[in-house]
């Protein structure tokens, strides 16, 4: 079996610091670097915009299996050509704390709130930046990350990517606040966005917690026997009353914002995939039937393995040879 490695870094993405993360079997500056004149032509690079939380870290154990997949199903069919797949993932900013010597050196600080316009704008600039090209770029967003995709793919095509698909996994791009989870959360997050001295006098005392009392809480909801260590790891990392305020703010604003269907995030529909839950209580399944019913079955999967909308936590594996199938 392949080896797969993981590279995890802080990087400036438009002058300001943000978690990302490169995995592959090569990851050699050679392989990493973005050529001045000259593509990659062997390199699949793939993105995974995460949802909310968006930390990166969520994703490390998907992004692997997507890799074992691919690389499995060419040894099996024992293609002449020789690809270099690139799974990157990106956090989103301040989805997890900066390091205390990062806080003061660049445009933002940990304690700045952001907004999902802001975040939409910040994955775009993180292509822009820091992803390189190669002879095909697969895009995967997972939630509120299948927004921020759609958003993007426009521009990330006219910057010279060439986009094979986008594909949205469990997609929250419509009726956020009418879907049950919204209606439950609707009100309380609101209340504690708005008023913001209301969630620092609740939560002031969480950054005091030592790193193992966090992980014993974070580990008390996490018990699958599935579960990742990387996803206990990224659960800890969001136990800072920060990062929870920038969860809330961009919770609400995607209440706010995410209504009727934007016109806007269809511009490139003929190259979008969507992965539908058949018990999604962000995006009920009623939402892949009128996306099939536009774009037709060839592009709409409705899930058929019980998977639940946070499928990084316990089923990454499954979603993982699921989304292999997208991949010409």
């Amino acid at each position: 079996m392949t080896h797969i490695l993981r590279k995890v870094e802080w990087v400036r993405v438009a002058g300001k610091w943000t978690k990302m993360s490169v995995m592959g079997a090569d990851l050699s500056d050679e392989m990493l670097k973005i050529p001045a004149n000259k593509e990659n032509e062997n390199r699949v690079v793939i993105l995974m915009i995460p949802g909310n939380p968006g930390n990166e870290g969520f994703y490390a154990h998907f992004g692997r299996e997507v890799l074992r997949n691919l690389l499995a199903r060419y040894a099996e069919t024992q293609r002449n050509e020789k690809n270099e797949y690139l799974f990157y993932t990106v956090s989103s900013l301040n989805h997890v704390r900066m390091p205390d010597h990062l806080n003061s050196d660049g445009e933002h600080r940990n304690h700045d709130r952001i907004s999902l316009e802001e975040q939409v704008s910040h994955k775009l600039a993180f292509c822009k930046e820091h992803l390189p090209r190669g002879k095909q770029l697969y895009v995967l967003g997972h939630s509120i990350g299948s927004y921020m995709m759609l958003r993007i793919l426009p521009e990330v095509i006219l910057e010279g990517f060439h986009v094979a698909k986008a594909v949205g996994l469990f997609p929250t791009i419509v009726n956020m606040a009418t879907s049950p989870n919204g209606r439950r959360l609707q009100g309380t997050l609101a209340t504690l966005n708005h008023h913001d001295w209301l969630t620092k006098s609740i939560c002031w005392w969480v950054d005091y917690l030592p790193s193992f009392v966090k992980k014993f809480l974070v580990g008390l909801n996490l018990r699958h026997p599935n579960t990742p260590p990387e996803i206990v790891d990224a659960a800890v990392e969001l136990v800072h009353l920060d990062v929870f305020r920038n969860i809330v703010h961009m919770s609400n604003d995607e209440l706010d914002i995410v209504l009727d269907l934007d016109e806007r995030l269809m511009e490139k529909q003929d190259m979008v995939h969507f992965y539908y839950g058949l018990k999604d209580g962000w995006c009920p399944v009623e939402h892949g039937y009128s996306m099939r019913d536009r774009l037709g079955d060839g592009q709409v999967t409705l899930d058929e393995h019980d998977c639940e909308h946070a499928f990084v936590i316990s089923e990454g594996d499954i979603m993982a040879k699921n989304v292999v199938k997208y991949f010409d």
